[in-house]
């Protein structure tokens, strides 16, 4: 599967774990909510500063975001 697909698909199954829309996303890592926009609808991929915040926030890895591991 495409990275860029996947990573839409992690991003939007955590929000939905922690109960977040894109605004509440937003406020709560400081990303930009245009930025996160773009991932959501698979338009553009985080920088890696921006993979290291979100997986950070999800207590995640930057694998699982992006689809290399699936735990």
């Amino acid at each position: 599967m495409d990275h860029e697909v996947k990573l839409s698909e992690r991003l939007k199954e955590l929000m939905e774990l922690k109960g977040l829309n894109q605004r509440q996303l937003e406020l709560e890592t400081k990303l930009s909510n245009q930025a996160i926009s773009f991932w959501l609808s698979n338009q553009r991929l985080p920088s890696l500063l921006s993979l290291w915040d979100l997986a950070d926030f999800f207590e995640c890895s930057i694998d699982y975001l992006v689809g290399r591991e699936d735990h």
